[in-house]
């Protein structure tokens, strides 16, 4: 498989790091796919029948958790989407989680059970890009 076969899913890729995410790939000349509600096919987490289609060929993922990985059945949702994304090809996920935020690391260990290669991005405040909205 050659690098332009390869297709990377940014789960909330008009955000603020999925956008960000998504451009640098694009700019690499990766092939990507965004995962939201308005996406094509259509993500959302809240709607597993929609994930199998968004992981379609998919060999990676970028995974953004909204609200916040910290949410009531969040770690589930997490836990349950990786598992299926291993079962339709994918062999990275990457999941930005927060740093010291408890709460959060549930899922981060749903995910890392996954079966998948793995990388966790544990941002903080003093890392935020401040060029936008009311910042």
């Amino acid at each position: 498989m050659t690098q332009n076969t390869q297709i990377t899913l940014v789960i909330g890729g008009h955000g603020k790091t999925g956008r960000r995410v998504a451009d640098k790939l694009t700019a690499q000349g990766r092939q990507v796919r965004i995962g939201s509600r308005t996406g094509e096919p259509p993500f959302d987490w809240h709607e597993p029948a929609t994930w199998d289609a968004a992981l379609e060929g998919v060999d990676r993922v970028y995974v953004t958790y909204y609200p916040d990985l910290a949410f009531p059945g969040a770690a589930e949702q997490v836990g349950a989407f990786s598992k299926a994304a291993v079962a339709k090809g994918a062999r990275r996920l990457v999941l930005l989680s927060g740093r010291g935020e408890e709460a959060a690391e549930v899922s981060e260990d749903n995910l890392k059970a996954s079966g998948a290669d793995w990388t966790i991005v544990r941002s903080s405040w003093f890392n935020q890009n401040f060029s936008e909205s009311f910042f």
